[in-house]
Order: structure tokens, then C-alpha cells, then sequence
């Protein structure tokens, strides 16, 4: 009797248990055909580079959610426990990850279609029965608008805390991670840690702070003191950046609005036998708006019109040991194997664009004599039509500061055609047209993009 009891005491406690817990299986594919043209932004026929390619994202994710851990005053602490496994590459071609992609896939763990693990944590549901969620292990993690930290599908290693605050619905975050430069040839560590406060009111106020502590071999581009050789920059040991940024959110009837303002300080370790008694800082800021608002047409349905602003510094060449370019390491900028940014050809950020054969010379892969960067952004979607829809898109970039001559970068026009279905499923079809402004190429040469892709999650 006392055998049969004791396996209907462990049934029913393994009943509960799954009852209280759940599993969540998760599956997503993007496929796409992409064709460059004219990488090199040049208007000589022999100078072109152009490449094609079929890019490939899968991923496969297993979490266990709500694990009872223990009760108190009525609350549960719970435990999730999830793991993501991520492969990006291309089919059939390497050309992928040669220059300008190059430092696309330098910026996640393997690009070969090989699984790497992009998220492998532990998260504790109201932690100590308070109103907090700790997450400790390799997680997705997105700062503010991602202008100064994204991972963008690589993942980060550490931990993160966020919770609810005692006073006016206020929320707070607090994380740490361990990382890599990806710009770094040889071995590099990043330490990146940082806050985010949420003041809710009219529209939602945040506050974030990034500290970014970078003990890696690099070059700073435009730096130039007594006695240095180097012709391109100077090279330094060690950098400590510090990004502070304000960011505002507002959602009003058909009116969307986001915006975020950022300063970047800091102090570089110079090496070398001339950098004895000299000292690189850091002093750059950016700024990045976008609008979008919706309006209902006559018997058509409804359209949606949008505006975006954007700009960096870009560094002063007549400050030989300060740095004003904007450029936090691991700010957003990339989806895949592609870039993301404004323009589905430039992919312009505040701080870098596709730069063709200048992406090896410059960080902001600009050509040499250019930083920063400004964009002006206009785009329109008509009402939907049997499902489908169309977006139109216009950008205008500028250098924010070059050595000399006039600051156009280019121009370009996308056009999209989408046909979603659901969240689960949709095809769409790009064609993106870029004009080279007369400091990209005086000739003023025209680039393309076209590319075709189907999506699918679960």
C-alpha cells in the first residue's frame, strides 16, 4: 500500500508542477536573394564592385517558464530557463563576409551557417517576492532605442536587472555584460555596463547611461600628436567611453513619436614611443527623431506618413588628441548579414553607412576626410490593396564635417511591396536606387539594391 501511495504523491506533485510550468518551442526563418550593385559607390565602369548572394537566418529557441520557486506573502518567485540557437550565413558563396561584409559578420560568433547560442540564461520572476526580473547568462539586450547598445541577434553575456520603482510608476535597469570589439583584429575584451531609468508621464521619458570599458588594440582614426608616426591615427590600449543619452516616446491618437539625444565622453590610453605625457579624450554627441503619423483617406483606408532626422558628430581635425566622433561599439546597426539602418542601400547611422572599399580604412566606412553623418528621411504607405502594401521611402545624407569640399553623401529612394500574413508569415519585394553625392564620388555614380524575401516564425 505504502509503494502505490507514495507514486500517487509523486504523479500529482509532477501534475502540478507541470501545470504551473509551460514550454515554449520557438522557430523562425528569413530567407533572402540580395544583388548589390556598384558597391564602391564610383561612377567608373572598372571601378565597380558589385555581389550577390542568398542570405539565410534561422533560429531555434526552447524555454521552460514558470518553474515555482517559492511563495511569499502571496507572490511567486519563479525561475524561466531558455535556450536560442542562431545561424546566418550565405548558400553556396563566401562573398558574404568579404569587404563590405566583412565587418557584418565580424560582429557575431560564426557566419557560416553554423549554430552559435544566442541566448543561454536563467530569469528569476520577482526576485526576493519584489517586483523584479533578474536574467543572468548570454540574453538579447537592446538599450533605449539601440542607438548606443544593441546586440542585434549575437547576443550579450551577463546579467541584467530590471524593476518596478516604489515612486510614480517609475522603472529602473541595471546590467553588466562581458564582450568583444568586433572592429578588433586580434584578441579584445569589452566590458560594457550601464543603467536606464523609465519616467512615465505624457509620453514616456528614459534616461541611459552606457559605460564602455574597452581594453583592446585599436587605431583612433584623425588622432595626431608630436612625434606620431602614424599617418591614419593613433594607437591606443586601452579606451573608457562614456554615452549618456535622453530619450522621449510618445503615442497620441494617430501620432507616433520617438526621440534620443546622446553625449559620448572619455579617455584612451595612447601606446607607442612617442605617447609618453599624451592623452586621447573623447567629446561627441548625436541626435536621432522619427515621426509617423496615420490618416484616413476617402473610402481607400488608411495611410501612414513618416519623418526621420538623424545626425553624429564627426571628429575635428584640428584637434590633434580629441576624438569628436560619435561611436559607441556595439550601437545598433545590423540585421543578419545585413546592415540596418536609414536606406535599405546605405543603411546610414549617426555614426557609420555602407562604405564599399572605405569601409577598411575609416570606421565610419565614409570616404577618408569625412565624419558623422546626417540624414533627412521622408517615406509614405498608401492604404493596403488585397493585402498588399507599399512603402516609399526618400533619404538625404550629408557629412557632418569634412575636411574640405561640399558635404553630400548621396541620395536614394526605396521602394518596398509587402504581403504579410499574420506575425507568422510574408514576402517582400525591395529595390533600392542610390545617387553618390559629390564627396562620395565626384563622377556622382548610381548604386542598386534589389532583394527578395520570405519570413516565417512560430
Amino acid at each position: 500500500m505504502r509503494r502505490p501511495l507514495a507514486l500517487a504523491v509523486l504523479l500529482a506533485s509532477g501534475a502540478s508542477f507541470a501545470s504551473a510550468s509551460s514550454l515554449d518551442v520557438t522557430a523562425a526563418y528569413r530567407m533572402k536573394a540580395v544583388s548589390y550593385k556598384n558597391l564602391d559607390l564610383s561612377s567608373d565602369p572598372s571601378g565597380r564592385n558589385s555581389r550577390s548572394f542568398l542570405a539565410n537566418d534561422a533560429r531555434l529557441g526552447m524555454a521552460v517558464r514558470k518553474i515555482p520557486l517559492q511563495t511569499r506573502g502571496g507572490e511567486d518567485t519563479t525561475l524561466d530557463v531558455g535556450l536560442l540557437l542562431h545561424a546566418i550565413g550565405v548558400s553556396g558563396a563566401t562573398v558574404a563576409v568579404s569587404s563590405p561584409f566583412d565587418r557584418v559578420a565580424a560582429c557575431y560568433p560564426s557566419s557560416n551557417l553554423t549554430p552559435f547560442i544566442e541566448n543561454a540564461y536563467l530569469r528569476v520572476n520577482r526576485l526576493w517576492s519584489f517586483p523584479l526580473e533578474a536574467t543572468f547568462g548570454r540574453q538579447n539586450f537592446k538599450l533605449g532605442s539601440g542607438l548606443l547598445l544593441d546586440d542585434d541577434g549575437a547576443g550579450l553575456t551577463g546579467v541584467s536587472v530590471r524593476g518596478e520603482l516604489p515612486w510614480a510608476g517609475m522603472k529602473a535597469e541595471v546590467f553588466a555584460f562581458a564582450d568583444r570589439n568586433p572592429r578588433a583584429a586580434g584578441p579584445s575584451s569589452l566590458a560594457l555596463v550601464g543603467s536606464s531609468l523609465d519616467l512615465p508621464g505624457e509620453g514616456v521619458w528614459q534616461l541611459n547611461q552606457l559605460v564602455e570599458r574597452d581594453r583592446t588594440d585599436q587605431l583612433v582614426y584623425g588622432c595626431n600628436y608630436a612625434g606620431n608616426p602614424e599617418l591614419n591615427g593613433c594607437s591606443v590600449s586601452k579606451a573608457v567611453r562614456s554615452f549618456t543619452s535622453v530619450r522621449y516616446q510618445l503615442s497620441y491618437g494617430p501620432m507616433v513619436f520617438e526621440g534620443e539625444a546622446a553625449l559620448q565622453k572619455g579617455a584612451a590610453t595612447p601606446t607607442g614611443p612617442n605617447a609618453a605625457g599624451n592623452h586621447i579624450t573623447y567629446n561627441g554627441n548625436a541626435q536621432v527623431v522619427k515621426m509617423k503619423w496615420k490618416q484616413s483617406l476617402y473610402k481607400t483606408g488608411e495611410g501612414i506618413m513618416r519623418v526621420s532626422l538623424a545626425r553624429g558628430t564627426g571628429d575635428d581635425p584640428g584637434t590633434p588628441t580629441r576624438d569628436e566622433a560619435f561611436f559607441p561599439t556595439r550601437g545598433h546597426r545590423h540585421n543578419g548579414l545585413e546592415r540596418s539602418g536609414f536606406g535599405e542601400f546605405f543603411a546610414a547611422t549617426p555614426y557609420d553607412a555602407l562604405g564599399g572599399n572605405y569601409s577598411t580604412s575609416t570606421a565610419s566606412g565614409l570616404r577618408q576626410g569625412a565624419g558623422g553623418i546626417v540624414v533627412v528621411g521622408a517615406g509614405y504607405t498608401p492604404p493596403a490593396y488585397r493585402g498588399f502594401n507599399l512603402d516609399v521611402d526618400y533619404f538625404l545624407y550629408q557629412a557632418e564635417r569634412v575636411s574640405r569640399g561640399p558635404r553630400t553623401l548621396g541620395m536614394e529612394w526605396d521602394v518596398r511591396l509587402r504581403y504579410p500574413i499574420r506575425d507568422q508569415f510574408s514576402l517582400s519585394l525591395t529595390s533600392a536606387y542610390f545617387k553618390a553625392g559629390t564627396f562620395s564620388d565626384p563622377g556622382r555614380g548610381v548604386s542598386r539594391k534589389f532583394s527578395f524575401e520570405a519570413s516565417g516564425r512560430f
